[in-house]
């Protein structure tokens, strides 16, 4: 079986290599809570470090989205990673829990130009030379994504080890860059620029915005969707490293052990989309995210039980290689449904409906693990799943849609 499809390489390389190569230094995710609770924050402090950054995104997600629609999908996803990337930098050198809640917060404005615009570059250039692509690549890019963190765990817990937790700001500030070199000497953009004026500019962005957020309201397929990402960013912060770090801690598992945890977790986040390729069908997408978020919160049942860093461990992986199967098929799912005229700003919309979720859920978060503890906190992910499954399941599919053709019944 042929690993990847004609024309797949030639014009999707770029991505792959920046995908894998950045996710090695991406020391971050794993290590972050870790570091914080190293400088004696509460887990509420915490929480509202987390909050910070999608609040501030939250005000600038969409006219942002637009500006890559209006001017550019890549001088948005570069010009946003360079600003993430400064902010890793400066996290190296503060200590002072304010200083760190205003970077946390110029951070969340950074990603709000690579958020949507990425996957919509990536997208537009599929749909002008081979629309059959679009399942491969998100398949394959969550591969590329988790593959690279396999490295990044074993990498992290060697350099931790000898360094300190400090060291994550530093590499995964490199990543950045790593991916801000490889975009922009080997990527072109296929999506034709609007020349305009600044005066036109600022008013076509705010009306993209609104008529973006118009069509996703009206959409009856997205309408449900994106109140389930909201639903479901909520419960993704009760079943993330901000409760499993402190879980695993309460079992005894030493600092450096997280790098290594962290690289299981991306094995096993690479092999699930590839295992799921075989069962996703086009146009059965919906049927598969079901699954996905069904298995994922049942095994978060076992949460009550464990008294040993093993069977952690277990439920742990299980829940993320059920919960990864699926995130192609949400993908394909949401991408099926938005003209690419608007597909920018409307991921910029998804973002900014989780982004909403994640303050809520990290803030909740922070106070329910300092109030009933870690483990509690993660089994409430599985009632929480409840909703957000009963919102895809009212999902109606047509037969033949078109991307144009769903639109949501007013009431």
């Amino acid at each position: 079986m042929k690993l990847f499809s004609d024309d797949e390489l030639k014009i999707l390389w770029p991505f792959y290599l920046e995908y894998f190569i950045s996710s090695i230094l991406y020391f971050m995710p794993v290590f972050m809570i870790l570091y914080l609770s190293s400088l004696k924050f509460s887990f509420t402090q915490i929480g509202i470090l987390i909050a910070i950054a999608p609040l501030t995104a939250l005000f600038f997600e969409i006219p942002t989205g637009a500006v890559a629609d209006l001017y550019g999908r890549k001088f948005s996803v570069l010009l946003g990673y360079f600003i993430e990337g400064i902010c890793m930098l400066s996290l190296f050198f503060f200590r002072n829990y304010f200083a760190i809640l205003f970077i946390f917060a110029i951070w969340g404005i950074g990603a709000t130009f690579s958020s949507g615009s990425k996957d919509a570059w990536v997208v537009d250039s599929i749909n002008k030379k081979n629309k059959k692509l679009i399942h491969n690549f998100f398949n394959k890019m969550q591969f590329f994504i988790q593959f690279g963190l396999i490295f990044s765990g074993v990498l992290g817990a060697f350099f931790v080890g000898k360094y300190g937790l400090g060291i994550i700001w530093l590499t995964t500030s490199i990543s950045y860059f790593i991916s801000i070199c490889l975009l922009f000497f080997f990527t072109r953009e296929d999506y034709l620029r609007e020349k305009v004026n600044i005066k036109e500019s600022f008013k076509k962005v705010f009306s993209q915005s609104k008529k973006t957020i118009f069509y996703g309201y009206n959409h009856h397929v997205l309408f449900f969707y994106l109140l389930a990402s909201f639903l479901f960013a909520i419960a993704g912060n009760l079943n993330s490293s901000m409760t499993w770090t402190p879980f695993m801690k309460s079992l005894n598992f030493n600092d450096s052990y997280f790098g290594y945890m962290w690289s299981l977790m991306a094995f096993f986040s690479a092999i699930a989309p590839i295992a799921s390729a075989k069962f996703l069908k086009k146009g059965k997408e919906k049927n598969f995210i079901i699954l996905s978020l069904v298995l994922s919160a049942i095994v978060i049942l076992l949460i009550l039980f464990p008294q040993n860093i093993i069977f952690a461990l277990s439920i742990l992986l299980s829940s993320t290689f059920f919960f990864m199967a699926g995130r192609p098929a949400l993908e394909v799912f949401f991408h099926r449904f938005i003209p690419s005229k608007m597909r920018a700003t409307m991921g910029s919309v998804r973002s900014m409906t989780i982004y909403i979720g994640g303050i809520l859920g990290s803030l909740v978060t922070g106070i329910l693990i300092d109030l009933i503890g870690a483990r509690l906190t993660i089994f409430l992910y599985l009632p929480l799943m409840i909703p957000i499954i009963i919102l895809y399941l009212k999902i109606k599919e047509e037969k033949n849609e078109t991307e144009n053709s769903l639109p949501r019944k007013s009431a």
